[in-house]
């Protein structure tokens, strides 16, 4: 086996294996956007002695006191069973950095700790992969920890999991809770549509988006950190936008509720009536009155809202392996009309459709308790029958250890003035 520089087709080759579980961070599409935030890219990997690559890593290059940060977001990509292997990319990236100006490495590689239930009972079936953790701290690494909150300076290390294998739309939803099941036969009911917006329709994500983020009080990204992936990732990043045409819905509507009047009507004509017939038209009657009222409410916000009512957006990267949410936005002021729940339903659909074997409603704090930041997002995604996957975490390996205490000094200075 040998380390080596990657050629751009050659990493691109090996990493689209969807067993080796890679994340969208680790794909070719995520140099162009590392490029535009002006860090340099490098390849890395190992290759057999028949020359067939068997590990790869995205690097960013990151100038810090006229040395390198080499970060591989959500890298390496390989075998992470094979603790050989492992062991081998180590020591083998260790002599490469010692020769290429680094200061320190950081990886939060996509590897599983441990799998559980949406209850967070572990998967009988799973040991908590403490080797490989072990193996990192052997070789001079590290851990951030096995943390249970959202850190700003981390990718998040819990994730809820949709496992799609051998399943249908169907059969999935049949695991969903009763809320899902009922939200989602609303939206169903209401018409709700989605689409995918093209990079002129953006604004409406964004608009969206900023709404979640004043409500939630949440640390939000830029316009321009989703247009830099936006733009490099292409197809390969979906946003689609849950909305309602009130005109059809109205439409709809009264075409049932016309069809409603005249068999009340019909059975009304009858003399006679038996008890059955009686309950049959006394539940008309409700369904009517109910229909005549949502018309009423829809017919109003046609006119002070308009025909098209964008509901919710997400942001979603697809890759080799999945097709992962990344972000999103929903309007509290249409909440009736469930948008959220449509677009989840929308896209589990179209992993189906496209042949994805696992929908990833993505991150969790790790905090699964009533009082934590995210409950209510436990809660959502708990309520999809999702499994729940603990990430190894944060690593980090000081190359220049004089120049990294110095470093690390100063950054602990900075921040008590900060304070």
């Amino acid at each position: 086996m040998k380390f080596t520089e990657l050629t751009v087709k050659e990493y691109d080759n090996f990493v689209q294996n969807p067993s080796l579980e890679s994340h969208y961070f680790q794909t070719k599409e995520n140099i162009g956007t590392r490029e535009a935030d002006g860090f340099e890219v490098v390849l890395l990997g190992i290759k057999d002695d028949d020359n067939q690559v068997i590990a790869a890593s995205l690097f960013s290059k990151i100038p810090t006191m006229g040395s390198y940060v080499y970060y591989s977001n959500r890298g390496p990509v390989m075998d992470y069973s094979d603790l050989g292997l492992v062991e081998f990319y180590l020591r083998e990236l260790e002599k490469y950095l010692r020769q290429h100006q680094c200061l320190y490495v950081k990886m939060d590689p996509y590897w599983i700790y441990q799998i559980y239930d949406k209850d967070v009972n572990p998967f009988p079936s799973r040991q908590q992969n403490d080797a490989i953790v072990n193996l990192f701290k052997a070789h001079g690494y590290q851990h951030h920890g096995f943390t249970t909150q959202y850190d700003t300076s981390s990718q998040v290390r819990w994730m809820g999991v949709l496992d799609l294998k051998d399943q249908t739309p169907a059969s999935i939803k049949k695991k969903f809770d009763s809320q899902r099941k009922r939200n989602i036969n609303k939206a169903i009911n209401h018409g709700i549509k989605v689409k995918f917006l093209g990079p002129d329709e953006l604004d409406r994500f964004f608009k969206l988006y900023r709404e979640t983020e004043e409500r939630a009080g949440f640390v939000s990204k830029t316009d321009d950190y989703f247009k830099n992936f936006i733009e490099h990732y292409g197809d390969k990043v979906l946003v689609p936008l849950a909305y309602i045409d009130l005109d059809e819905y109205i439409k709809t509507l009264q075409e049932g509720l016309n069809d409603k009047e005249s068999r009340r009507d019909q059975m009304m004509s009858k003399e006679n009536k038996s008890d059955k017939q009686l309950k049959k038209i006394a539940e008309l009657d409700k369904q009517i009155d109910h229909d005549q009222k949502e018309m009423l409410k829809a017919s109003e916000l046609r006119q002070t809202d308009g025909a098209i009512l964008d509901l919710a957006a997400g942001v979603y990267f697809t890759n080799a392996y999945e097709v992962n949410y990344f972000s999103g936005g929903s309007s509290e002021k249409y909440n009736q009309y469930m948008g959220p729940y449509m677009m989840h339903w929308y896209m589990i659909n179209y992993c189906f459709e496209h042949g994805y074997e696992r929908y990833n409603f993505y991150g969790l704090s790790g905090d699964f308790t009533e009082n934590s930041e995210d409950y209510g997002v436990y809660r959502f995604k708990r309520g999809f029958n999702v499994q729940i996957e603990e990430l190894i975490g944060d690593f980090y390996k000081p190359i220049q250890k004089v120049k990294y205490w110095i470093f690390t000094t100063l950054d602990k200075v900075r921040k008590k003035i900060k304070k």
